[in-house]
C-alpha cells in the first residue's frame, strides 16, 4: 500500500518537475531567490574589484560617510536620498534608516553589516518566492524569464521604492553608468534564479 501511495505522489508531480502546489512553488523560489543574489553580490564584488583596479569614480561619486559603510541616525532623518558607493551598502542604509526610525538610534557598524547582509538575501528570497509562483503557472523558458524577471525587479526596487525611501537618488540622477551597472546586476539575479530554479526541477523530474 505504502509503495502504491508513493507511485502514485510521483506521477501526480507536474511532467517538467515544476512544484505542484503553491508552497512548494514559494519555498523553491524562495531558494532560488538566495542563490540569485548570491550571483549579484558576487557581481558586486566583481565590480568593486574592477573599480578599485580601474580607480574608476564610482566609488567617488557619493562622497560621505556613506562610502565608509553607512550613514548615522542624524543622516538618516534627513530628507535627502543617500547613495552608496554600491548596491550591497544600500541594504546597510536601509537598516540604519528603519533603526533610525523605530529607536532614533545609530546602528554600530559591524551591527548594519550583519543586519544589511541579511535584508539583502531576505529581499533577494522574497522575490524568488514570487517567481517560484509565476513560473509555476506560466512556465517560460528560465533563460528567458529570470533575466526579464530581474529587470522587473530592477524596475520596481533600484528604480521606483528605493529612491522612494531616499536611499537612493532617482533614475536620472544616478548616472547612465551606475544605472547600466544596477540593471546589469538585477540581469545577473534573474539569470542566477531562474537557472537555479529550474535545476531545483531538474532533480525533481530525475526522481
Amino acid at each position: 500500500m505504502g509503495k502504491f501511495a508513493l507511485g502514485a505522489a510521483r506521477h501526480a508531480r507536474p511532467p517538467d518537475g515544476l512544484p505542484d502546489s503553491p508552497l512548494g512553488a514559494v519555498l523553491q523560489g524562495a531558494l532560488a531567490g538566495f542563490a540569485g543574489t548570491l550571483v549579484l553580490s558576487l557581481a558586486l564584488k566583481g565590480a568593486q574589484w574592477l573599480v578599485g583596479r580601474g580607480g574608476g569614480d564610482a566609488g567617488q561619486q557619493s562622497g560621505g560617510r556613506a562610502e565608509q559603510g553607512g550613514i548615522g541616525a542624524g543622516e538618516a532623518l534627513t530628507g535627502g536620498p543617500v547613495q552608496a558607493p554600491f548596491l550591497d551598502r544600500s541594504t546597510e542604509i536601509f537598516a540604519q534608516k528603519v533603526a533610525t526610525g523605530l529607536f532614533g538610534a545609530s546602528l554600530p557598524e559591524g551591527t548594519r553589516q550583519v543586519v544589511g547582509m541579511a535584508t539583502h538575501f531576505l529581499y533577494g528570497g522574497f522575490w524568488g518566492a514570487v517567481y517560484g509562483v509565476i513560473q509555476s503557472s506560466l512556465r517560460l523558458p528560465a533563460a528567458l524569464h529570470g533575466p526579464l524577471y530581474g529587470l522587473i525587479v530592477w524596475l520596481i526596487g533600484p528604480v521606483t521604492l528605493v529612491p522612494a525611501m531616499g536611499i537612493m537618488p532617482p533614475l536620472q540622477r544616478q548616472g547612465t553608468r551606475r544605472a547600466l551597472l544596477v540593471a546589469g546586476f538585477h540581469l545577473a539575479y534573474g539569470l542566477g534564479l531562474g537557472l537555479t530554479f529550474e535545476a531545483c526541477a531538474g532533480r525533481e523530474r530525475r526522481r
